[in-house]
């Protein structure tokens, strides 16, 4: 049976944030640290991340690919991570140098079907490409995978409106029950074979850090969607929290800072 992960939130920190006999080690949502799409990091958020992850073994995990991820994030912040995980955790990054990756197919009757999907989509600014394809994801993007930040603003509403997303995503899970989909965003879905699991991730760095305890700081709708197995693989001792964005992340940061300040007194 798989252990209770105790969730906290900005607000509420948790007692399980006790001092702990083993080196905390620190996973970060790349939709938390750049909660606006295709947006870069906050120059002053981005120093304040670089030195926290200078004094703490610090991961980071995205649901998007390498590239996007280096448009989104600068190098002297991507440097400091031990380690980063791309497309939903298919690919593990290590200073711009690939570590690792995990290749899964998919059927000929899922890209056929995408393409009806996309062909038939009401909505009229679709910018093709609108599929894109990763190691062990599919993702499909109705503004386009390379829109705007104005053509996905303007998806957005349009989406807010009609709401198609959530239909497709119920054809998608009910036609294919081989693969599961998750809405990534407000404007795009994300479809991997059951046969890959972001559980993959926990395994990793806990390979790395035996006996280490990992906090993890997810948006609510990434510890819901495609990092959801990453979620149920962590053991009692973890800690996960949901967050909005880099101001509740802030808060916690400095908590930790204090707690260790309090550590070494």
């Amino acid at each position: 049976m798989l252990s209770i992960v105790e969730k906290t939130s900005p607000n509420r920190i948790s007692d399980a944030n006790a001092v702990s006999d083993k080196r905390d080690v620190f996973l970060f949502d790349l939709s938390v640290l750049v909660p606006g799409k295709f947006g870069p990091l906050d120059h002053d958020f981005a120093d304040y991340l670089r030195n926290f992850a200078y004094d703490r073994p610090c991961y980071l995990l995205t649901s998007v690919s390498y590239n996007e991820l280096m448009s989104r994030l600068p190098a002297r912040v991507r440097r400091v991570f031990r380690g980063i995980f791309v497309s939903s955790g298919a690919e593990w990054w290590s200073g711009d140098e690939m570590l690792d990756r995990q290749d899964h197919s998919f059927s000929d009757d899922l890209y056929e079907y995408l393409v009806k999907i996309v062909q038939n989509s009401a909505y009229p600014g679709k910018v093709a490409p609108l599929i894109e394809n990763g190691p062990a994801t599919l993702r499909v993007c109705l503004a386009g995978t390379r829109a705007t930040t104005e053509q996905l603003k303007t998806h957005l509403k349009w989406e807010d409106e009609h709401h198609e997303l959530p239909i497709i995503l119920n054809e998608l899970n009910t036609k294919f029950p081989e693969y599961e989909t998750n809405q990534e965003s407000g404007s795009s879905l994300i479809i991997s074979p059951k046969s890959f699991s972001s559980a993959l991730v926990h395994d990793q760095i806990m390979a790395c850090h035996e006996g280490a305890r990992l906090i993890s700081y997810l948006s609510h709708r990434s510890a819901a969607g495609f990092a959801k197995h990453l979620c149920a693989a962590m053991s009692g001792n973890d800690l996960l929290t949901e967050v909005d964005g880099p101001s509740d992340l802030g808060q916690l940061m400095r908590y930790e800072i204090r707690r260790a300040c309090t550590r070494e007194l």
